[in-house]
């Protein structure tokens, strides 16, 4: 009889097990920078945070890899990672998160004009505020609404903040509050570089190289970073040049 009264128990305890392993495996993964793998791991928790691991591993790869001709096809598998994630768990703020970092790519990957009528800055932009709102700390929330400002001043000029109420000055508040919030991460530092030197403006010469030379001297803590390390390698000698870094930022941002 207490055989039998265990036989659950013991069911429950493999499984915990398990989805511990798995969890464990996609974080390895993540940390190693082989993202599908990560991925791929995430979801076999099928769970909420699983899914939405696995759409922040795809989201990633679009971040630090040139994907080429896929990287429409990866964003999508990444919204929907993070769509499925919400539907488990509509309040799931991980995943609003991810969703609004592959609605930016997937916006990315159109026309402007397309992207505006069928409402992914909009979607993308509500998501952020959202996450924003409940986590104010959140320091990668913070970063990517302010790179949702600096994309639309990139690719819809004046127009474009008009039509969807953004600004470059809220864009550079939302990423020095990262800044602040995560210190030893390259990443908002480098982004925040990258926007502003796509817009071409001597204005922000100085600004652009001071966070490029802080990033610099930051140590990689897992592969993303190192890719991001990587990249600044790239852009820094291009920066005594501002329309060659303005045309490499501007590259950079449509890849």
């Amino acid at each position: 009889m207490i055989r039998f009264l265990l036989a659950p128990l013991l069911l429950v305890s493999i499984a915990t097990t398990a989805a511990h392993a798995d969890q464990a495996d996609a974080e390895a993964a993540y940390e190693q920078g082989a993202w599908e793998l990560a991925a791929y791991e995430a979801q076999q928790l099928e769970t909420a945070d699983g899914y939405a691991f696995a759409a922040g591993a795809l989201v990633a790869r679009l971040m630090v890899e040139d994907v080429g001709a896929g990287r429409e096809a990866l964003a999508e598998r990444a919204i929907d990672l993070a769509e499925y994630a919400l539907h488990l768990d509509e309040d799931h703020l991980e995943a609003r998160l991810r969703l609004a970092s592959a609605l930016g790519f997937r916006g990315r990957y159109m026309s402007g004009w397309r992207a505006y009528l069928t409402r992914l800055p909009q979607r993308g932009r509500d998501l952020l505020e959202e996450v924003v709102s409940s986590q104010p700390d959140n320091a990668w929330a913070l970063g990517m609404l302010g790179a949702w400002h600096l994309e639309v001043a990139r690719r819809g000029g004046t127009r474009g903040l008009r039509a969807l109420d953004a600004s470059v000055e809220a864009g550079m508040g939302l990423y020095s509050q990262a800044i602040a919030l995560d210190p030893d991460s390259p990443a908002p530092r480098y982004f925040l570089a990258l926007g502003l030197a796509a817009l071409d403006e001597p204005a922000y010469a100085g600004r652009i190289r001071e966070l490029v030379d802080s990033a610099r001297q930051l140590p990689a803590r897992d592969a993303f970073d190192a890719a991001i390390l990587g990249e600044l390698e790239e852009f820094a000698p291009r920066l005594d040049d501002r329309r060659g870094a303005a045309a490499w930022a501007d590259a950079r941002l449509e890849r």
